[in-house]
């Protein structure tokens, strides 16, 4: 991803931008790394997937949402005010919470709000909608397969 982002311009406009775009992507891997450990197949309690949902996941959610609720730009990006990889980052696990735990993110209307406006970007919007996207986002314990379609 970051590759991607060099090639593509799209690690932020200035420094500030820079060390923001990397505090998020770390962020939300924090995030993904913590849903692993608690769902994956080596998860050996159902108490620790009842109070990451119930504790840890909303704890972690307002933490990301002050996080990008202090982007000085005051836009509609993570870093900055340009879209950068971190934006696609974000996205990208707010979909998949809203896939594994609905309802979840519109409690934080800052976060629900920034997934919204990128799922309409021109490009996004056409891709979510296109063949070219995968049936099947994310795997989780047994082999539960978690439909990247409603």
């Amino acid at each position: 991803m970051r590759y991607l982002g060099r090639k593509h311009d799209l690690l932020g406009s200035d420094e500030a931008a820079r060390i923001r775009c990397d505090v998020t992507i770390e962020s939300w891997r924090d995030y993904g790394n913590r849903t692993a450990a608690v769902f994956g197949a080596k998860s050996d309690s159902e108490d620790a997937g009842k109070n990451f949902i119930d504790e840890e996941l909303p704890e972690r959610l307002s933490a990301l949402e002050n996080f990008y609720s202090a982007n000085p730009s005051q836009s509609y990006f993570w870093a900055g005010d340009s879209l950068t990889i971190a934006d696609f980052a974000a996205f990208h696990l707010i979909e998949g919470i809203n896939i594994r735990f609905p309802d979840v993110v519109a409690n934080f209307p800052g976060l629900s709000e920034f997934g919204t406006q990128f799922s309409c970007r021109p490009g996004i919007q056409e891709y979510l909608a296109s063949p070219r996207r995968p049936a099947a986002l994310f795997y989780g314990p047994a082999g539960k397969i978690y439909p990247a379609r409603k």
